[in-house]
């Protein structure tokens, strides 16, 4: 049966630490913001506070990338894809030579994220009744920190795009 997380918004925010819950809600999995590294890092931590996966802005590359390791060994990259003709996507290069893609609507949390046309990962709002939490759900034979670290990455690139394209307000 598949598996269903709530991530909270408020992740997000400048430091970036939170805990991620699973659907009976208990503290499933906490993100460490590194508020001084170079690029953007943060550690996708079991309850326990052991280090399951580190995700890491690239600094200088030329599409903006984010880097999921384990033990310091690559395990996915993150990226905008280059060619998107009916809305955004991302490409989800994995380090045993898989891919998956992610495709929908990103800013209001609904998409998801597939493997060879199969959905792996599934990420709504609706699921949830609070205006800032959206649902995570990972199906059965998927990674679920893998899956968490890949939405949460994009998240990151999401957010780090829309700020970019915002009009600087006018000031009083």
């Amino acid at each position: 049966m598949p598996k269903l997380y709530a991530l909270h918004q408020a992740l997000f925010s400048f430091g970036g630490d939170a805990w991620i819950e699973d659907d009976a809600g208990n503290r499933a999995f906490e993100v460490d913001g590194k508020t001084f590294a170079i690029g953007r890092t943060l550690d996708l931590l079991d309850p326990h506070g052991t280090l399951i996966y580190t995700l890491h802005q690239r600094v200088l590359s030329f599409r903006s990338t984010f880097d999921v390791t384990r033990d310091g060994a690559a395990v996915a990259t993150v990226q905008k894809a280059l060619l998107a003709f009916f809305g955004d996507r991302f490409a989800i290069a994995l380090a045993d030579g898989g891919a998956l893609e992610a495709s929908g609507d990103f800013l209001d949390h609904e998409f998801v994220v597939t493997r060879d046309g199969a959905t792996v990962v599934e990420a709504s709002r609706s699921w949830f009744s609070m205006h800032d939490t959206y649902g995570v759900k990972v199906a059965d034979d998927f990674d679920e920190p893998l899956a968490l670290a890949i939405v949460i990455a994009i998240e990151q690139l999401e957010r780090q795009e829309d700020r970019r394209a915002a009009p600087l307000s006018p000031l009083p």
